[in-house]
C-alpha cells in the first residue's frame, strides 16, 4: 500500500492523464452527442491541414466517393469517416455535387434509358368481372291461355335447344272449353250477317248483334288465340280442333315445360325461348370509379372457354344506386353475340376504359417514391442526372399508343406501359430516367445530391395551400373529434362514446356545409358523404364495445379516403399518423393519431400499445 502510493506522488501528473483519456473514451463510445462533437473537431482539424473543403483547385486532387465533402491533395490520404483510400479527381476542381456524374460506360452498365416528357393520349382502365345473362328484351315465355284444363296434343319442338324463328309452329293445344267458346262466335258471327238485311240492327231480346260477336271475339283473344286466326275463324266458319301455339320470337328454346298428351290448367308455362345472338353482362362497379362509367362507354371482355379472344360491348345501364355493404353499383353491358361462343351463366373478365384526351405524363418507371415523395430523375446533359420532386395527378393511366388490343387476348395491364400524369414541375421536352432509375438511385451519390437539392419538408405544401383556410380549419376540427374519440375508446371509456360521436357528427356537418362552397366537385361529394356516415352511425348508442369499435374502424377507414383525396398527405408524419393492429377483430385493423406513440382504440387498457406505425396514408 505504502509502494502504491509513493508511486502516485512520484508520478501523479502522468496517472491524471491517464484517468481523463480513459474516463473520454468511456463518454465518446456511450454518448452520440459526443461522438458527433469529436467528428466535428476531428474535420474542423482536417480543413485546417487543407485535407477538407468546399473547392480546391489544384491539378492533383483526391476524394472519396462514400463521402464527397472529404478531400485531400495528399496522395495517400484516407477518409476519416469510413476509412477508405481516396481517390484522384479528374479536374482538379472539386464542388459541392449538384448532379449524378456517370460516365458512358457506367451508363451503359446501369442500363439507364430516358424518354421526353410529353403529352399523351392516355385512358383509365378498370378492370372487373362479371356474370353474363340473356337480354331480357330478346327472352319470352309462353304459357297457356285456354281457360280450364286443356291437353297438348302434338308438340313440333323436339328437344330443348332447338332452334326456331318467329311465328314458327311449335305446338298444338286441344280444349273443349276453346271449341264451345269458337262456336259461340261462328254462331254469333252467322246471327249478324242474317240480320244485316233487316231493317233493325237489334235482335228481338234488344241487344245489338255487333256488340255479340265483339265479345265472343274477345273471349278467344283471352283464350291465346291470336287475331289472325280468329279472323281466319270469323271467314271459314270451321272450328279450329286444335289451337296452334307460334313462336313469339327467333331464338333458342331454353326450357320445355311440357310433354306430348299432357294435361295443362291457364297459366302453365309451356315454354321459354330466348335469343342468344344479343346477351347482357353484369358487373359492379367501385364508387370511387362511378365517374368514368358512363351510358355508351365501350367495354372488351373475355372468357376462360375462348382464350385468346376478346368480345365487344357497350354500357347501356347503370343502376342509380349503391350497394352498401359492397359500396359497388351494377353496370349492364349490351354484348354482341351471333358467333354464338358466349353462354348465359359465363363469367367473364372484363375491361372499361375512360379517354383522356391529352395529359402531360411520364412513364410509372420514371417514379422513384421518398416516402410521399415522387422524384425522377432528369437528364442534364451527356452523362450528368438531377432528381427532381414532381407533382402528380391521375395515375396507372394508359396510352392509346402503347399498343393494339384488337382481338388479341385480354391482358389487363400486364405487358403495356402506365403513365402517371404531371401536374407541376416538368416541362414538354425534358428528357427523364425510364430505366436504370433504381440504380442511380442506390449510388452513394444520389443521397447527397438529394439531401441538397430536393427542398425541405418545410417548404412542402400545407394543408391550407392545398384546401384552402376555411376547409383546413373544419378539417383539423373533425381530425380533433376523431382523436377524441379514439383516446376514449383506447381509454375503455364506453359510457363517453355517444357523446364523442355526437361532438364527430357536428364536425363533419361543419365540414359538409363549408366543403358545398368548394368549387371542387369531389371535394363537396366525400364531405357530404362522409358526414352522412357519421350521422347515421352516431343515432343510435353501439350496443356494447364491439360495436363501438367497429363503428369507429367504419369511420377510420372512411375519413382516410377523404384525407387521401383531399390535402391529408400534407399532415401525415408530423400532425398525423396511422397505425395498424392484426389483433383487431372488428373487420377494420387500420386507424389515425396525432402523434407517433401508439394508444390502441380497438384492444383498449387490455394491449394498449399493440401496434405497427405505417408508412403511408392508405385507407
Amino acid at each position: 500500500m505504502r509502494t502504491l502510493l509513493s508511486f502516485l506522488r512520484r508520478h501523479w501528473r502522468k496517472v491524471t492523464i491517464l484517468v481523463l483519456l480513459v474516463a473520454a473514451g468511456i463518454v465518446y463510445a456511450a454518448s452520440p452527442l459526443a461522438r458527433e462533437k469529436t467528428h466535428a473537431a476531428w474535420h474542423a482539424a482536417l480543413a485546417w491541414a487543407g485535407i477538407g473543403g468546399e473547392s480546391v483547385d489544384t491539378d492533383n486532387v483526391f476524394w472519396c466517393p462514400m463521402h464527397p465533402q472529404i478531400k485531400s491533395k495528399k496522395e495517400n490520404a484516407v477518409c476519416p469517416i469510413c476509412n477508405m483510400a481516396l481517390v484522384e479527381l479528374e479536374g482538379g476542381i472539386v464542388e459541392a455535387p449538384q448532379h449524378l456524374t456517370l460516365t458512358a460506360q457506367q451508363v451503359q452498365q446501369a442500363g439507364v434509358v430516358t424518354q421526353p416528357v410529353m403529352r399523351r393520349k392516355l385512358y383509365r382502365e378498370i378492370d372487373t368481372t362479371g356474370r353474363i345473362d340473356y337480354d331480357e328484351r330478346r327472352y319470352a315465355g309462353i304459357s297457356s291461355w285456354v281457360t280450364g284444363k286443356s291437353r297438348i296434343d302434338k308438340l313440333h319442338v323436339s328437344f330443348t335447344g332447338e332452334t326456331v324463328e318467329k311465328g314458327e309452329l311449335i305446338a298444338e293445344i286441344y280444349s273443349p272449353q276453346l271449341i264451345s267458346a269458337q262456336e259461340e262466335f261462328v254462331i254469333a258471327v252467322k246471327a249478324a250477317r242474317e240480320r244485316e238485311g233487316r231493317t233493325t240492327g237489334r235482335s228481338s231480346f234488344g241487344l245489338d248483334p255487333e256488340a255479340i260477336v265483339s265479345s265472343a271475339r274477345q273471349k278467344l283473344l283471352y283464350q291465346g288465340m291470336t287475331t289472325e286466326q280468329v279472323d281466319q275463324l270469323a271467314e271459314r266458319q270451321q272450328i279450329w280442333d286444335r289451337i296452334p301455339v307460334h313462336a313469339p320470337i327467333s331464338g333458342t328454346v331454353i326450357e320445355r315445360h311440357v310433354q306430348e298428351g299432357q294435361y295443362v290448367n291457364e297459366g302453365d308455362w309451356l315454354f321459354h325461348l330466348a335469343d342468344l345472338s344479343h346477351l347482357w353482362l353484369f358487373v359492379d362497379i367501385f364508387e370511387d370509379e362511378l365517374s368514368l362509367v358512363e351510358v355508351g362507354t365501350p367495354v372488351e371482355l373475355s372468357v376462360s372457354s375462348q382464350r385468346g379472344q376478346t368480345f365487344s360491348g357497350t354500357v347501356s345501364y347503370i343502376e342509380p344506386k349503391v350497394r352498401r355493404l359492397t359500396r359497388t353499383a351494377p353496370v349492364r353491358i349490351d354484348v354482341d353475340n351471333r358467333d354464338g361462343k358466349l353462354l348465359p351463366g359465363m363469367f367473364a373478365r372484363a375491361r372499361l376504359r375512360h379517354q383522356y384526351s391529352s395529359l402531360l405524363a411520364i412513364p410509372e418507371n420514371a417514379v422513384l417514391w421518398s416516402g410521399q415523395r415522387a422524384v425522377v430523375m432528369i437528364k442534364n446533359g451527356e452523362g450528368t442526372f438531377l432528381p427532381r420532386e414532381v407533382q402528380l395527378g391521375r395515375k396507372w393511366l394508359y396510352s392509346n399508343d402503347s399498343g393494339a388490343t384488337g382481338n388479341s387476348t385480354l391482358g389487363f395491364g400486364n405487358d403495356r406501359v402506365r403513365y402517371h400524369e404531371v401536374l407541376a414541375d416538368l416541362t414538354p421536352g425534358e428528357e427523364v430516367v425510364t430505366a436504370g432509375a433504381f440504380l442511380l438511385n442506390a449510388e452513394s451519390q444520389f443521397q447527397n445530391v438529394l439531401a441538397k437539392m430536393l427542398p425541405p419538408e418545410s417548404q412542402r405544401a400545407t394543408l391550407k395551400q392545398v384546401v384552402g383556410e376555411p376547409i383546413a380549419q373544419r378539417i383539423r376540427r373533425v381530425l380533433d373529434a376523431y382523436f377524441q374519440l379514439s383516446k376514449t375508446l383506447a381509454a375503455d371509456d364506453l359510457d363517453a362514446v355517444p357523446a364523442q360521436m355526437a361532438t364527430l357528427s357536428e364536425s363533419t356537418s361543419a365540414l359538409a356545409i363549408i366543403a358545398s362552397e368548394s368549387d371542387t366537385d369531389a371535394l363537396k361529394a366525400d364531405a357530404t358523404r362522409f358526414h352522412e356516415l357519421v350521422a347515421r352511425l352516431s343515432a343510435e348508442s353501439p350496443k356494447d364495445a364491439v360495436d363501438a369499435r367497429t363503428r369507429f374502424g367504419r369511420i377510420s377507414h372512411e375519413l382516410t379516403k377523404l384525407l387521401e383525396a383531399h390535402g391529408g398527405k400534407t399532415l401525415f408524419g408530423h400532425d398525423l399518423y396511422q397505425f395498424e393492429c392484426g389483433m383487431a377483430k372488428v373487420g377494420y385493423e387500420r386507424w389515425l393519431w396525432w402523434s407517433p406513440e401508439i394508444h390502441n382504440p380497438y384492444m383498449g387498457q387490455r394491449m394498449l400499445k399493440c401496434g405497427t406505425r405505417l408508412d403511408a396514408l392508405e385507407p
